[in-house]
């Protein structure tokens, strides 16, 4: 529920605001309350995940800017709040312009749950990079792609923060792969381009301890290929979940366009004109011409 005209809060007396995310624990009584603060920019997503557990809750505030409920349609603006306990269904914030929301959890324990485990991917991440710095970067790339693509889908809740986490996470097989593979700068050899491709299941312990098994289902899925023909179960048209096949055009892409050590990257025009063209054969052509108007658009 969205509540309207709650009084501003005093935010400067309880944040140390560095850059784009400040968190602050404080002891009530028996129980701990983590208040976070997030600093969005215009179209960035804030995912309202579930709670639960008696007398568990959060509460996500709107000092100012403006931001969508997708589920909904609802808008929430400067002073509105909403209010989540008991078992709910993930949400979707939408920033609409530069936004700042504040949120409290109360019975810390679940809230911490659900950040630690990112935070310890996204670490897993950080040192990928530094073994590969492409990897890093287009990660983040393939992730917004594939989020505005995942969205003008419909995709909303649950589905669009699996999609999103995939997208974000898909190369986290690459931190067993070793660093000669990785950052080799001649094209690999058949016995290396084999060890590369275990990529796409080497995250699956880490991916569900720390989320679950459909985000890990989409990661391991996102080498298939409409005909059959990718990697590693060779599965084919609409065997491969929607999701994986969402991140393989966007993954493909991003690789075209991309300058790498040993080729440089293709023009936007010719890496759209390759996806066409490959259309119903490497990948989904409803998913294709539907990326295809997006980036023109």
């Amino acid at each position: 529920m969205v509540y309207k005209h709650i009084p501003a809060l005093d935010a400067e007396s309880v944040y140390e605001i560095s850059g784009k995310q400040s968190r602050i624990i404080k002891k009530h009584h028996d129980q701990q309350i983590q208040i976070t603060l997030y600093e969005l920019s215009e179209d960035r997503i804030l995912y309202v995940e579930p709670v639960d557990g008696e007398g568990s809750y959060k509460t996500y505030y709107v000092q100012s800017g403006k931001c969508l409920i997708l589920e909904t349609n609802a808008e929430m603006s400067s002073g509105d709040f909403l209010i989540c306990n008991g078992s709910e269904e993930v949400l979707t914030l939408k920033t609409l312009e530069p936004t700042v929301i504040i949120v409290h959890a109360a019975a810390y324990d679940t809230y911490k749950t659900i950040q630690d485990s990112q935070d310890k991917i996204t670490m897993l991440l950080k040192s990928i990079q530094e073994k590969d710095h492409y990897t890093g970067e287009h990660s983040l790339r393939v992730y917004e792609l594939v989020k505005k693509l995942g969205m003008q889908l419909g995709y909303k809740a649950i589905r669009l923060n699996n999609l999103t986490k995939a997208a974000y996470y898909h190369d986290l097989g690459k931190i067993f792969v070793e660093d000669e593979i990785l950052n080799k700068p001649d094209r690999l050899s058949d016995e290396e381009f084999e060890a590369i491709k275990l990529h796409a299941t080497l995250s699956e312990s880490l991916i569900k301890t720390h989320f679950n098994a459909d985000v890990y289902d989409i990661i391991s899925q996102h080498h298939e290929r409409w005909n059959g023909k990718g990697y590693p179960k060779g599965l084919s048209g609409l065997n491969i979940r929607e999701e994986a096949r969402i991140i393989a055009v966007c993954d493909s892409y991003d690789a075209m366009i991309t300058d790498r050590v040993y080729k440089k990257g293709k023009t936007e025009e010719q890496a759209l004109q390759e996806l066409i063209e490959l259309s119903g054969i490497l990948y989904d052509k409803r998913l294709v011409d539907a990326f295809v108007k997006m980036i023109l658009s």
